[in-house]
């Protein structure tokens, strides 16, 4: 009994620090978890920071408690609660997205596709499930003030680690003048996959991003939900790196659905500059906004194209 009491501990701290890695690495870019939350298309991008970082902070305040080993059994129904409820949306992520995505269980840290976070969470739950029947509790004097005080450091930690941003305004590059934007390098070169639309008329949304940037992943997973809610724009992007790799930044970004070409490194950097990622709107070939990754605004983005 004294060994078995002492390995159900030792469960409870792993799992306990399963959850505290999961919360902190999403915290970094955190973006990728706000625009998750707006993809449910429950919640709109005004809360969605708030909300992002409450969920972070619900996985913190679950996992400090699991290794305090304190009130073992609501802390693990909770923690199960928060398994099933992940899985049923892994579950919807699967069914209508594939399982060819990213599911930002572990943010960038770690890229598991929904049938292996699903298989995740099973593991876990049945630890927990196990926790919930077998461990016995550490008595601590006046508990529920202590439950309080983690419920309020939880919170606390993702809103000053990573504070939200409201005011996209503050991100904005200078365009004093439109310019021409000089396609002659894409639309002369036999070698350079050809856009699958006319970039030289009409209003277009041109980005053009690495595979491997942490702010491309981020900004090609905003704009792709953009234009899956708004499908009457016309985005296209161009993406530096092999087939393989627009395999994984597809994974990470959701965003094979945007029409878009492969772009060797030197082209790109000679049209887009050595800033990425460089989102431009475009109005027959002229550069009239460069949009900051950090100032992407669905409604300024849908303003532009009326």
């Amino acid at each position: 009994m004294k060994y078995q009491n002492i390995i159900l501990k030792i469960i409870s701290v792993l799992v306990g620090m399963v959850f505290i890695f999961s919360a902190y690495v999403k915290l970094f870019p955190i973006e990728l978890l706000e625009i998750a939350v707006v993809e449910t298309g429950f919640i709109g991008w005004t809360l969605a920071p708030i909300m992002a970082r409450l969920l972070i902070a619900s996985e913190f305040a679950l996992g400090l408690f699991l290794i305090m080993n304190i009130k073992p059994k609501l802390v693990s129904a909770l923690t199960a609660l928060s398994l099933v409820v992940f899985s049923v949306y892994l579950g919807f992520l699967l069914v209508f997205q594939g399982k060819n995505v990213n599911c930002n269980c572990f943010g960038l840290y770690m890229i598991m596709d929904p049938i292996e976070s699903i298989f995740k969470n099973i593991v876990l739950l049945v630890f927990v499930v196990l926790l919930y029947f077998k461990n016995q509790a550490i008595k601590y004097p006046k508990e529920w003030i202590l439950l309080a005080f983690g419920v309020l450091l939880s919170i606390i930690v993702p809103f000053t680690i990573n504070p939200p941003k409201f005011d996209k305004s503050n991100y904005e590059y200078n365009v004093d003048q439109p310019y021409l934007m000089d396609y002659s390098i894409i639309y002369s070169d036999s070698e350079v996959e050809q856009p699958q639309i006319d970039l030289q008329k009409g209003k277009h949304l041109v980005a053009f991003f690495s595979y491997s940037c942490q702010h491309c992943i981020v900004s090609a997973y905003n704009l792709q939900l953009i234009l899956l809610r708004n499908p009457d724009l016309s985005f296209y992007f161009f993406i530096n790196g092999d087939e393989n790799d627009l395999k994984t930044f597809h994974k990470l970004t959701k965003s094979e659905h945007v029409p878009h070409s492969i772009l060797l490194a030197k082209p790109l950097l000679m049209i887009a500059g050595n800033k990425l990622p460089a989102i431009f709107l475009i109005n027959n070939s002229y550069v009239e906004k460069r949009i900051h990754p950090n100032g992407i605004d669905e409604e300024a983005i849908i303003e532009w194209f009326k």
